[in-house]
């Protein structure tokens, strides 16, 4: 247990003033100690991860837990942490530690990529030593509460730095002299480089007394490899890979085999037989550096990734209610899995005429559904064992492929929608912007943006002419003007807390116009806000209401909103639309 406490990092996000553990407040802080510094360790990439995905920041800059993110699920492999050695102070009644980042825990198959990497592809002690241990008050699964750690081996972590790590770092132009658009891995790996991780030096320490080091220790770490198993547009498994050029030079032979996984991406299974089922396909890089080698010794193996039934999305809630929306893959077929909290005893009285729509496309409305089945005939998964919830699942005949979306529906109306998944394969990017580029200063506190900038990352940039949304004056709400088969269309963002928008708004309108120099009522098209199109992909705080309009797209086109009937109550207006 020894080796195992120099590498806990305790996330205390409430601040006090703590003299005696050491406080992480920015990147050069995290830059000058020595947690998880290179190959195999994985708590940056942890870190990383958590600020991305797991932590939310409300408008007071307090950090709280995803409002989907439930540990007693077992979400990513989060579980109980019972201090037996008494490492950590004692807790009450109410409050409770939570652990993540053992890699061999079943959730932990959730975890990005670029978490497991090392984890797959080592067998040394070094690479599952980290996690990060949370704090939290037990009836309130979603607030983590402040301690006093006095042990000097943790980090207090302050919110500064988690809201730096959420923030864009180094900025590169393409070809078009354009800022990318960066997947979480390749920011991931921006981050690494920020702190200083060592991705080659990859070696084993022994922590023991015994002198000699462990003949079977290895650690492979091939940069630059992709191998993932994805869905394909008809339901089948499909490889993606990338091989940098000088794996391939320096190798004889290459094969990439697709092997059923019996054993948890443990490095000493056997290569078994493709079965249909995605279930635990895990694909293989296997390099031959001779013709001898080929034929007499062993290859160097590179292994991807599992392939994850639920596509590394954790359950979504159902609004109002103790329980859980879940959409996986099962033999190639999209299926739905309910999560029901054990003291919902009455569920199935409450929810007896609620159904879960399958969906080919998020575009598609809610009548429109592929298939569907009742709540109450999902049949109950026994073997599916959690501490606090039951399981109940159903299984389509839709053919699980890109854009697949299952949404939960109260009644047998089509309009109260409690709660809808993320479509499938749905790929986390980031949009940056000039105004973002540049490293953060880290003598500075950073500010939490408006929820506005979260428009920056949102729908809509490049047909929106690359200008993000107005703030209507007054109002939690947004304009932008963007285009769709050469018409000029609106998007109107209203904010989530807004939920009275429909009254406020009963008479206002958003009207065309071919030229800025136009007056108010010289419009060339119109629509009332409340006759807006909702959009099934919103953001997380905002919901989007879209219309389009028979006017074609042109360079000087604006659009404006107008608070009533008549042309003076104008609230804001685009800048007029630009060529290219």
């Amino acid at each position: 247990m020894d080796a195992m406490r120099l590498c806990f990092l305790i996330f205390c996000l409430f601040l006090a003033s703590v003299s005696s553990i050491r406080k992480l407040n920015n990147i050069d802080d995290l830059k000058n100690v020595d947690y998880g510094k290179s190959a195999p360790r994985h708590g940056l990439q942890l870190l990383f991860w958590f600020a991305q995905e797991v932590v939310d920041v409300d408008h007071n800059n307090v950090l709280g837990l995803n409002s989907n993110f439930d540990p007693h699920r077992g979400d990513f492999g989060f579980h109980r942490y019972l201090n037996k050695e008494g490492i950590l102070p004692s807790l009450s009644s109410l409050q409770s530690y939570y652990s993540v980042g053992n890699l061999k825990s079943p959730g932990a198959k959730a975890l990005p990529a670029y978490v497991q990497r090392y984890y797959r592809n080592t067998n040394v002690p070094q690479r599952n030593m980290d996690r990060l241990i949370v704090s939290m008050i037990q009836n309130n699964p979603n607030r983590m509460f402040r301690n006093d750690f006095n042990l000097s081996d943790t980090y207090e972590i302050d919110p500064a730095l988690i809201l730096q790590i959420r923030h864009p770092y180094n900025c590169t132009l393409d070809q078009n002299n354009n800022y990318g658009i960066y997947k979480e891995d390749q920011r991931c790996r921006q981050f690494l480089i920020q702190t200083g991780y060592n991705s080659t030096e990859c070696t084993h320490r022994d922590t023991s007394r015994r002198k000699k080091r462990s003949p079977s220790a290895h650690c492979i770490t091939y940069e630059g490899v992709k191998l993932e198993i994805k869905a394909s547009t008809q339901g089948y498994s499909k490889l993606v890979w990338e091989i940098p050029a000088y794996i391939i030079e320096n190798s004889k032979y290459v094969h990439i085999d697709i092997c059923q996984n019996t054993h948890s991406s443990d490095t000493s299974e056997v290569h078994a037989l493709v079965r249909k089922q995605y279930f635990c396909l895990q694909p293989r890089l296997r390099l031959y550096t001779s013709l001898f080698n080929y034929h007499f010794t062993e290859p160097y193996i590179w292994y991807g990734p599992e392939f994850d039934g639920a596509n590394r999305a954790i359950p979504t809630r159902i609004k109002g209610f103790d329980a859980s929306l879940q959409l996986y893959a099962e033999d190639g077929k999209a299926c739905a899995r309910l999560y029901i909290e054990k003291t919902f005893s009455k569920w199935e009285d409450v929810l007896y005429h609620s159904w879960v729509g399958f969906y080919k496309s998020s575009q598609d409305e809610n009548d429109d559904y592929y298939t569907y089945k009742y709540a109450v005939k999902f049949p109950k998964i026994n073997n599916y064992i959690t501490d606090n919830y039951d399981v109940y699942q159903y299984n389509s005949s839709l053919a699980m492929a890109p854009g697949v979306q299952i949404r939960f529906l109260l009644d047998k109306k089509y309009n109260n929608v409690l709660a809808q998944t993320t479509p499938w394969e749905d790929v986390e990017e980031l949009t940056i912007l000039p105004s973002d580029c540049g490293t953060p200063n880290p003598g500075l506190q950073p500010k939490l943006s408006s929820p506005w900038s979260e428009f920056f990352y949102g729908p809509g940039f490049y047909d929106a002419n690359k200008v993000i949304p107005i703030k209507i004056p007054k109002f939690d709400a947004g304009l932008q003007l963007f285009t769709e088969d050469g018409k000029a269309c609106t998007r109107l963002y209203i904010k989530k807390t807004f939920r009275n928008w429909k009254n406020t708004f009963y008479y206002s309108w958003v009207g065309f116009y071919t030229s800025s120099q136009k007056n108010n009522e010289a419009y060339d098209a119109y629509q009332y806000v409340v006759n807006f199109k909702k959009m099934m992909d919103g953001t997380k705080n905002f919901d989007i209401y879209q219309h389009k309009s028979n006017l074609a797209i042109a360079p000087g086109v604006q659009i404006r909103f107008l608070m009533d009937k008549g042309y003076d109550k104008l609230l804001v207006q685009t800048e007029p639309w630009k060529s290219g």
